[in-house]
Order: C-alpha cells, then sequence, then structure tokens
C-alpha cells in the first residue's frame, strides 16, 4: 500500500524540488573501478574468463549491498514507526529516481538557441552527454538534446519507478547501481548496452539490457498512447516503433520521431571516435528549436501517464491478492 504514496508523492518532490548535488551513486562506478583496478594488479593474465568472474561477483557484490542497506534500515525505520520510513524512503526515492535534470538542461538548451547562444548550447550538451560538440551545428544539437532527454527520462525515472513498483526502494537502487555499472562500462548515454568490449564489466552491460527489454516496451507503448491525446501522430509512432526499434534505446526514440514526424539516430562523435547508431523515424523537415519544447512537453506527458498506469497496475495487482487470499 505504502507504494501507492511513493511513487506520486517522489514524482512531485522530482519535478518541484532542485536535486540536490549529492549523488551517491557516482561511488558505484568507482568501487567496480578500483576492483578491476586490483584485479589487474594482483592478477596478471589475459584470461577473459577469469576476468569476466572478478567483474561479475565484483558487479554481484556492489549491486547486493544497494539492495541490502537500504533493506535492512527501511525494516527497522518501519518497525520504529510508519511515518519515519515513509519519510526515509521518500528520501531514498527522490535520490535515485530522476526526471528533473534532463527537462532543466534541455529547456535551457532551447532558451540558449532562441537567444542564439549557440556556445552555451554546445557547453550544456557536452557537459551532459560528453559527446564532441565543437564542429556540430544547430540541428545536430537539437536533435542531441531530443535524443538525450528522451533516454534519460526513460533510464533516470520510468525504469526506476518499475523496479521501485516490484520491491520498493531497496530493489530501485540495487537496479540505479546496475544501471550505473552498466553505462560506466559502455562509457556512453548513445551507445546500445548490449555491445562492449569490456570483459570486466560486460555482465553489467548484458543483465542491463535483459532488464530493460519489458521496460522499454512499456515506455515505448506509452510514448504511442501520450501520442494519441496529444493528437500527435501516433499511427507514425506505432509504424517506427516497429520498423526501427531493434534495440532499448532504439526503441524509445523510434516511438517519440514517429510520433513528431523526426528523424533521430546517426552519427555522433566522443572522444575524436565516431560512433554510428541506427537512423530512427523520418527526415520529413529540418529539425528546429520548436522541436525541443515539443518534445519535452511530449516526454513530460508520457511520464505523467506512466506514473498513473504504474499505480494502475499496482492496484489492479493489490485487488487481486486479496481476491486470491
Amino acid at each position: 500500500m505504502k507504494i501507492l504514496l511513493i511513487l506520486p508523492i517522489s514524482f512531485l518532490l522530482n519535478i518541484f524540488i532542485k536535486n540536490v548535488k549529492f549523488d551517491p551513486f557516482v561511488f558505484v562506478p568507482r568501487l567496480h573501478f578500483i576492483a578491476e583496478d586490483l584485479f589487474r594488479k594482483k592478477v596478471n593474465t589475459q584470461n577473459n574468463i577469469l576476468s569476466f568472474a572478478v567483474g561479475t561477483l565484483s558487479s554481484l557484490i556492489i549491486i547486493a549491498v544497494c539492495f541490502l542497506i537500504p533493506f535492512f534500515l527501511l525494516m527497522l525505520l518501519y518497525k520504529v514507526h510508519f511515518l519515519l520510513g515513509l519519510i526515509i524512503e521518500l528520501a531514498l526515492c527522490y535520490i535515485t529516481l530522476g526526471i528533473r535534470k534532463p527537462l532543466e538542461i534541455s529547456s535551457r538548451i532551447y532558451h540558449s538557441l532562441k537567444n542564439n547562444d549557440i556556445k552555451k548550447a554546445k557547453s550544456l550538451l557536452k557537459e551532459n552527454t560528453d559527446i564532441d560538440t565543437e564542429d556540430i551545428e544547430e540541428e545536430q544539437i537539437i536533435k542531441n538534446t531530443i535524443e538525450y532527454t528522451v533516454i534519460s527520462i526513460a533510464e533516470d525515472y520510468i525504469y526506476p519507478a518499475i523496479f521501485l513498483l516490484l520491491g520498493g526502494a531497496p530493489l530501485c537502487m540495487a537496479y540505479k547501481a546496475l544501471y550505473k555499472l552498466s553505462e560506466s562500462s559502455s562509457d556512453t548515454v548513445y551507445i546500445d548496452e548490449n555491445k562492449s568490449d569490456d570483459i570486466f564489466g560486460i555482465f553489467n552491460i548484458k543483465l542491463c539490457y535483459i532488464l530493460n527489454i519489458i521496460p522499454s516496451f512499456f515506455t515505448s507503448i506509452v510514448h504511442i498512447i501520450t501520442s494519441r491525446i496529444l493528437r500527435y501522430e501516433y499511427k507514425n509512432a506505432f509504424t517506427t516503433l516497429k520498423r526501427d526499434g531493434k534495440n532499448n534505446k532504439a526503441r524509445l526514440e523510434a516511438s517519440v520521431a514517429g510520433a513528431l514526424d523526426i528523424e533521430l539516430g546517426g552519427e555522433y562523435i566522443k572522444d575524436g571516435e565516431i560512433y554510428d547508431r541506427p537512423l530512427v523515424g523520418e527526415y520529413l523537415e529540418d529539425l528546429e528549436i520548436r522541436h525541443i519544447e515539443k518534445a519535452n512537453k511530449f516526454i513530460l506527458t508520457s511520464a505523467i501517464f506512466s506514473l498513473a498506469l504504474l499505480i494502475i497496475i499496482k492496484l489492479i495487482s493489490m485487488l487481486i491478492a486479496s481476491i486470491i487470499a
């Protein structure tokens, strides 16, 4: 029952309260890097099987700790007083879920471009995506900004919210730890998390990819429903998703690209290296700054609708459980 309070309240906290600068999850990839560094120094070997085994064990320990600490902490606090446990669980959800920052960053990029301050827009984009922005044009900035917002809202809010629904703050935090490990191993927010040459971290990438399959379908379907509600191109959103949604990230982008009648994906440059991602959607018109504003409205509405659906799913599961009992 408490999840029915935590889901909407944590959403409102994320929207209306500015994110604290402290992020405990920054220590998660650092711990993994320390474990890898120790392994490389102590075991001077090129054995991929051993590297995979040690990397997997290191990841499982970190994920388990991120689950067990909040689990036992909350169990103790709820025994002391329900409100005390609820307040702490809300605080944990507040630092775990993230919806405000991507919308805030994309809005700042939008206003920078509107004021013809392309330098600031490039700086904001590079700071939050790590892609090279020095030689890109305005249209590419707009495309990368929309992609950043789409992926970030899904992976930082909707996906963790699904795990929050399934197992409360402890499972939500364990998932976020896995996501951070996967992100550090793949080393980019754009590249698909199912591909990497990092043997030590491949377990994180593969497991995160598998766990994100159903959430990515859920989010994409929500995008289609949202496009119908907002009278966007919902039929095109479905067609584009069916045609171009080949992996988790592509599904997210395809449903949005179809709804907005735009094209996403393609090349981007990071650390001087060109990455080529599948194109999704259709290039029907040039991207303009108004597309950022339109995308933000669409993505925020999708997040709200996702929240409503998760609450409905929880209510239905509770009803079924009561009938069976």
